[in-house]
């Protein structure tokens, strides 16, 4: 799983849920980084900080059969956007640290079925 986040306290929470279902998290703190990752390794599952992306250019993130992302619930316009983009599920900051296990978890079970 790669996750591309900046701030600190998301990217020790993802670490934490992402290992604690069995996952190996690469954190990504800038585009570039999370882009050449995707691009070497092809990792199955992504969560993304959706401050940090471009809603302009989203098109690339169908290249990640699972992307999950996370923001500020006022962002309306980027949580949209993000769907749009195929980014889904969607959470705001504060539900990241709920919701994140169960959905690695559940779509790992649905990888193996």
């Amino acid at each position: 799983m790669v996750a591309l986040v900046a701030d600190l306290f998301f990217a020790e929470r993802i670490m934490k849920i992402g290992v604690s279902v069995g996952e190996d998290v690469t954190i990504c703190g800038t585009i570039k980084e999370f882009r050449d990752f995707v691009n070497q390794k092809h990792p199955d599952l992504a969560v993304v900080d959706l401050s940090l992306i471009n809603s302009n250019d989203l098109s690339w993130f169908g290249e990640i059969p699972h992307v999950a992302g996370f923001g500020p619930h006022v962002d309306r316009n980027k949580f949209q956007s993000a769907k749009a983009g195929g980014i889904w599920p969607l959470w705001a900051n504060s539900h990241l640290t709920q919701k994140l296990g169960p959905w690695i978890v559940a779509t790992r079970a649905i990888s193996r079925a």
